[in-house]
């Protein structure tokens, strides 16, 4: 539950990331905050990913062989 929850914050925040700097960077549309939102929400995503990869590490699979 928790790495689905991970993953939904991250893409919204990259989208979000994305969109704002994408309005940003229009000419004579650039808020003066925008930005700065871009950023933290690009370091948000970076965040979720390093928290969704950092759970997954040094756990093992156990692989049951039946016959």
């Amino acid at each position: 539950m928790v790495d689905f929850l991970l993953s939904i914050v991250g893409v919204a925040s990259l989208g979000g990331a994305i969109y704002e700097f994408y309005l940003f960077v229009q000419p004579g549309g650039a808020w003066k905050w925008q930005g700065i939102i871009a950023v933290v929400l690009a370091v948000l995503f970076c965040v979720c990913a390093l928290m969704l990869f950092l759970r997954h590490v040094n756990k093992e699979e156990e692989i049951h062989i039946t016959q």
